[in-house]
């Protein structure tokens, strides 16, 4: 049976279809993806992602742990995040993920629904004295997206929200109405946190109504995360959709975030990676640091240096048509890569799509053609962003 997040039902009541995605039954869409979509890019979104994996890494030896498992480098300094690869020894991706750096021995990971019970097996099976909690099911991940992201965030916070910068993170008491007890022991200040839990609010203040928060955006917008506990699953959706209202708030499912990414060039798991491709076939070289030792490095280094590996690349087409995942793509009648994921850009109103292709046609400008339903479609290797 698929796994649901806390707020299913409330995702129910306001009208979702359902997807399983990941091993989780998650909202597709409310009132439909385009409508969803052109409101995150114009005003303002809310996303329930609570499926992605959260896993907490500590002890006095984890960053150096995180370090030797992550393509690029781990941040040390408090509050940073930053987005990585985890590789096999083979250099191929298991997974992309962001750490974010809580203490100077206590990190933050967040990775895919899909993998999460893999990247735990095998991140413990590398693991030292390091400790590997799995707080999935524990704490949400909703995804504020759009240009007033903030405006809504700082209706719910004295915090100064624009003081969070982008890929860093912060704790941020929210102004939930009424006090909503988790339950738990407060949290306290970085230097009184072994033992007390994974986040920290003001002990000054001894609410537990804080919440962490990072500013990525896997939307291209600007965009927050918050992790609040599942006991305020509740109180914390509905809030941010009752400060939103004057900019346009609405619920988003995972079909506009699909095409939010994809117009963006971001990746998905499983479907632009699946196990078989190192980051050099993902265009995420830009990721590898190779200057520290990472599992998968040497592997990495020996396909680099052959330069004979399949890119990924972005293609718009001239032509009428949406492209898929799997549609083949052509030149001069020859099959020369595939598409990994495409849609109907809503924003463009064309088709575009990423691609794996040989290395002759992934040049900016190239011509070539993709098969949708049989039929070739004209189309141009574009490097993403598409907008």
């Amino acid at each position: 049976m698929a796994l649901r997040t806390p707020l299913y039902e409330t995702h129910q009541s306001a009208g979702a279809t359902f997807i399983e995605f990941g091993g989780w039954e998650m909202p597709l869409q409310f009132r439909g993806i385009v409508a969803e979509h052109l409101a995150v890019r114009a005003g303002a979104g809310l996303f329930d992602v609570s499926h992605m994996g959260k896993i907490l890494v500590s002890g006095p030896t984890s960053w150096a742990f995180l370090n030797r498992l992550s393509a690029n480098d781990i941040p040390r300094r408090p509050y940073r995040a930053r987005y990585t690869h985890l590789l096999n020894d083979q250099g191929r991706i298991i997974d992309d993920v962001i750490v974010t750096c809580l203490a100077e021995d206590r990190f933050f990971m967040v990775c895919n629904a899909g993998p999460r019970e893999g990247v735990l097996a095998w991140m413990n099976r590398q693991a030292g004295s390091e400790t590997i909690d799995d707080l999935t099911f524990d704490y949400l991940c909703l995804a504020l997206q759009g240009p007033k992201a903030a405006r809504v965030l700082q209706l719910l916070s004295q915090a100064d929200v624009g003081a969070i910068k982008g890929f860093t993170g912060a704790y941020v008491d929210l102004l939930l109405g009424e006090r909503l007890g988790t339950g738990r022991t407060p949290l306290g200040p970085p230097s009184e946190m072994v033992g007390r839990g994974p986040f920290v609010g003001d002990a000054d203040q001894g609410i537990e109504d804080f919440c962490f928060v990072t500013r990525t955006g896997y939307t291209g917008e600007d965009g927050f995360e918050l992790f609040p506990p599942k006991e305020l699953a509740s109180a914390v959706w509905g809030g941010i959709l009752a400060a939103g209202g004057e900019a346009g708030i609405q619920p988003i499912g995972l079909g506009a975030r699909d095409t939010l990414r994809l117009e963006k060039g971001y990746l998905l798991s499983g479907t632009d990676f699946d196990g078989r491709q190192t980051p050099l076939e993902c265009a995420s070289e830009w990721i590898v640091k190779w200057d520290h030792e990472f599992v998968g490095r040497e592997a990495l280094q020996a396909q680099k240096e052959r330069d004979e590996h399949d890119r990924l690349v972005g293609v718009r087409l001239q032509e009428r048509g949406i492209p898929r995942h799997e549609c083949e793509v052509r030149q001069g009648g020859a099959t020369v890569g595939a598409v990994t994921s495409g849609t109907m850009s809503p924003s463009l109103k064309v088709g575009i799509a990423l691609a794996r292709v040989r290395p002759t046609v992934a040049a900016d400008g190239t011509d070539v053609s993709v098969v949708v339903r049989d039929r070739p479609l004209r189309g141009v290797v574009k490097k993403p962003p598409f907008l």
